[in-house]
């Protein structure tokens, strides 16, 4: 009878410990991206965070990643999916949700930021000074400047006279000011993922796009002309999660992600991504049918001139925003 208690009471024990542990290792987070699996931060990027928050937490933490839409497709929507509760985290490309988030813009400006890097680690630093708002009811993981952006054609360009009249896909309304500027004409609602079929069709002349990511839109065989000299601005990627997804996880999956968020995931990301655009342009270079085009100064001067319109628009658009552009630039050493 004795013997039957003590195995009873150790059998609860047990059967406790296993309960409390079950409910420690609940948080399974869906990790959404718009883009396909093989971006370099589908790729890399993520899964080091994933791998490095699931091993902090002890367990405590398991997150799957959506790659290529199979969560919810569409870059215009990955924002609502996380305020909706269908993804815990999401990759949000900013400008596809215009004026949700105020001053972050700030880095679609041409001339600014000259890396992923630099843009990226420079952006972290306005959310934190508070420059950058609309944010109160999101968690900021990581961040990410996707840039600069440059002119890449299917057709032959030597001079800036070349882009009158070429279609170029733009992404966001301030791309698309800065194509008109130059003489070009925007071309919106292409997603990334529909830039070769657009491009092998005719029916754009080309694209602003990061050259790191040339071969993951399936344009790196398509586009043979490379501007190199005239950087068009950055385009902003958040990965994120609402405050409240956020303040529901265990203490032990909180500080594990508190240990990744912010510095070192955007570290990663740029880091990352200044990788790729070396690999891609050196692959270019090799591949001898790319051709590099640098504008001449006169070039240079009539774009600045055009192009500084476009920066004194954003500026006269928001009384913060001279403000938000001077910190902008001394966290770039502008």
């Amino acid at each position: 009878m004795k013997l039957k208690t003590i195995l009873t009471g150790a059998l609860l024990s047990v059967t406790l410990a296993s309960a409390a542990f079950a409910q420690e290792a609940t948080d399974e987070l869906k990790f959404s991206s718009f883009l396909p699996a093989s971006t370099v931060n589908n790729a890399v990027s993520v899964p080091a965070f994933i791998e490095r928050a699931e091993e902090l937490s002890d367990g405590a933490l398991q997150i799957k990643l959506y790659a290529g839409g199979s969560l919810v497709s569409g870059g215009e929507v990955q924002l609502k999916i996380v305020q909706d509760g269908i993804a815990d985290i999401a990759e949000i490309p900013i400008p596809y949700t215009p004026g949700r988030i105020e001053g972050m813009d700030v880095f679609e400006l041409p001339n600014l930021a000259r890396s992923n890097s630099d843009g990226s680690l420079a952006t972290l630093a306005l959310i934190e000074e508070g420059k950058i708002t609309g944010l109160d009811d999101l968690v900021v993981l990581g961040v990410l400047q996707a840039g600069p952006y440059f002119i890449h054609t299917s057709e032959e360009i030597d001079s800036l006279r070349d882009l009158r009249g070429k279609k170029l896909r733009v992404s966001g309304q301030m791309q698309a000011q800065i194509v008109s500027r130059l003489g070009a004409v925007p071309v919106s609602n292409i997603p990334a993922t529909g830039l070769a079929e657009n491009i092998s069709r005719g029916l754009i002349d080309g694209a602003l796009v990061d050259t790191g990511n040339l071969y993951n839109f399936g344009i790196g065989d398509l586009v043979h002309y490379h501007v190199t000299n005239l950087p068009l601005g950055s385009f902003t990627v958040l990965w994120a999660m609402s405050r409240d997804r956020y303040e529901s996880l265990s203490p032990k999956s909180r500080e594990a992600i508190d240990a990744l968020r912010g510095e070192w995931f955007t570290e990663v990301l740029g880091a990352n991504m200044d990788k790729q655009t070396d690999e891609v342009t050196a692959r270019l270079e090799a591949s001898g049918d790319h051709h590099f085009v640098t504008f001449s100064e006169a070039d240079m001067e009539r774009a600045d001139k055009v192009l500084q319109q476009v920066v004194d628009n954003w500026v006269a658009a928001d009384p913060a925003n001279a403000d938000t552009l001077e910190a902008a630039k001394t966290h770039l050493g502008k």
